[in-house]
């Protein structure tokens, strides 16, 4: 496509400046094409056709229109395809995910482009911007669908949002309030079911950042962004500060919305204020049915099969960070400045606790980084990781910690918040850890079926001791290989155990963290 690309600008842009676009019948057969391409492919070729398409001039703004948006519902089911392909598939293959992210992170900015571009032309009123005056909802609506794919694709590879993507959003709900239609409701796509206004888009892309998404993985996010789809209709706008009003924005500075918990220093006319009340409220109904069905309604997709347990947390984390009043630390964080050695992978961990590496560093037989702390609590901590390696950084990743100073003091750690920024040699990363034991220990464990689902007899863990009920543990043990209600012998500490299972916690990529009654076998 893109030799068919260049080849068409050869012979049609020429001096007439005309795009091969420009032509409803030239147009037409492209169009033809990029419905039949494969997925991924289809998607490259839509944002190369979008950003040939932003230098043409000479267009009227409904012609102009007319192309955005037929590009713009091309894309569509490609872009539902390749979601539902991908949630079925493991996030292991880094270059076919890092093709993705690419496509879709030129595709989302050029089509936002291309929306925010034409809204100016119709601002600047441009010959012929007012035969789209009927437009301006759907116009307003598509702009901001395409912008919150840049704040979802930024979110999903733990990335803060640029202004320039508020912005673009903040711009196209002006447009829409300007011309009275934020609350006229219209069909986003042909063939795809549901109405929106251009307030319920704003809303989507506010709830989705306001609810801490550096603290979901991937396949959290995408239910989360589904249930806000499905709840942004009980959140409503206002111009001026409710009694249950929870966030502002300001649509003259825009950036991610802020608790009134630190509310403007004044009001302003670009200010604008929503209540997270409502839609708290629905959550909790939400998960009141979830907790007791294991179901949601049928009304809401969720994009296919989701693990109960996927979804329950979801629910959780939102119901938590949408709260009438936000969420309160359960320690006080302390500032300070110490650096921690830290290994990630459960296998590497436990290399680096055998007992005979006791007086090793941490490091020792497993790759390892310094990380500078910067705050701490009782449960964990905040830290900035220079030179960030992507490929493995991720919400859930568990890893092992050895303080500064303290030669044989080993701890684990869960990554629970993360944010990217930068990329190649000037990457680097803001996480928040949370600390589960300053005391863990290595266990081997044996199945009672004899043999453990990869053909052998014992597997190592981490044994991590809990304050709370009398003989509960906490095991990490090699994602997969437990089968759920099973019981197990284990050898911690040279003592016998026989170990009761209570309930599977966590599942990481390469770790099931899993509860356990352990009750001596030597006593």
């Amino acid at each position: 496509m893109l030799r068919l690309l260049d080849s068409l600008r050869l012979t049609r842009v020429g001096a007439s400046g005309d795009h091969p676009l420009a032509s409803p019948r030239e147009a037409a057969q492209i169009f033809t094409e990029l419905r039949t391409v494969e997925p991924l492919k289809g998607l490259e070729e839509i944002a190369d056709w979008l950003m040939s398409f932003a230098a043409a001039e000479n267009l009227r703004p409904e012609r102009r229109f007319d192309v955005i948006s037929q590009l713009d519902e091309l894309a569509q089911p490609h872009r539902i395809k390749l979601a539902r392909d991908m949630a079925g598939e493991r996030r292991s293959a880094r270059l076919a995910e890092a093709k993705l992210r690419a496509v879709n992170d030129e595709l989302w900015r050029s089509m936002a482009g291309a929306y925010d571009d034409l809204i100016g032309r119709i601002e600047a009123k441009e010959k012929g911007a007012d035969s789209l005056r009927k437009e301006a909802p759907l116009i307003a609506i598509r702009a901001m669908r395409a912008g919150g794919m840049r704040l979802k694709w930024t979110f999903l590879h733990y990335g803060s949002a640029s202004a320039d993507i508020w912005e673009a959003l903040a711009r196209a709900y002006r447009f829409a309030e300007s011309r009275g239609v934020q609350n006229a409701r219209v069909q986003a796509y042909p063939g795809i079911a549901g109405e929106s206004s251009p307030e319920e888009e704003y809303l989507r892309n506010l709830l989705l950042a306001a609810c801490a998404p550096d603290a979901l993985t991937p396949a959290e996010l995408d239910v989360a962004e589904r249930l806000i789809a499905h709840g942004a209709a009980h959140f409503q706008i206002t111009l001026k500060p409710q009694a249950d009003s929870t966030h502002w924005v300001d649509l003259a500075n825009p950036r991610q919305p802020l608790r009134l918990a630190a509310p403007p220093e004044q009001l302003t006319p670009g200010l604008r204020f929503f209540a997270a009340v409502a839609g708290h409220a629905e959550v909790q109904n939400l998960l009141d049915r979830f907790e007791k069905n294991k179901d949601v309604p049928r009304g809401i997709d969720l994009g296919g099969v989701v693990a109960p347990e996927l979804i329950g947390k979801v629910l959780r984390h939102l119901h938590l960070n949408w709260a009438p009043r936000p969420p309160v630390r359960r320690s006080e964080r302390r500032r300070l400045e110490t650096r921690v050695t830290v290994t990630h992978g459960l296998d590497a961990i436990i290399g680096s606790m055998r007992p005979s590496d006791l007086d090793l560093d941490l490091s020792a037989g497993a790759p390892s980084e310094v990380w500078r702390i910067e705050n701490m609590s009782v449960g964990g901590f905040g830290a900035l990781v220079p030179q960030a390696d992507a490929g493995w950084l991720r919400i859930g990743a568990l890893v092992g910690i050895l303080p500064e100073g303290a030669a044989a003091r080993r701890e684990i750690g869960i990554l629970r918040r993360l944010v990217l920024n930068g990329s190649g040699s000037k990457a680097q990363a803001a996480v928040g850890v949370q600390v589960i034991s300053r005391q863990p220990l290595v266990g081997i464990f044996t199945t009672t079926m004899g043999l453990w689902a990869h053909g052998v007899p014992t597997v190592e863990g981490i044994v991590i001791p809990e304050g709370g009920e009398s003989g509960a543990v906490l095991v990490a043990l090699p994602n997969g290989l437990y089968l759920p209600g099973e019981q197990l012998l284990a050898m911690i500490a040279e003592r016998r155990h026989l170990m009761f299972p209570i309930a599977l916690v966590e599942r990481g990529e390469d770790y099931d963290l899993i509860r356990f009654r352990a009750m001596s076998q030597d006593d």
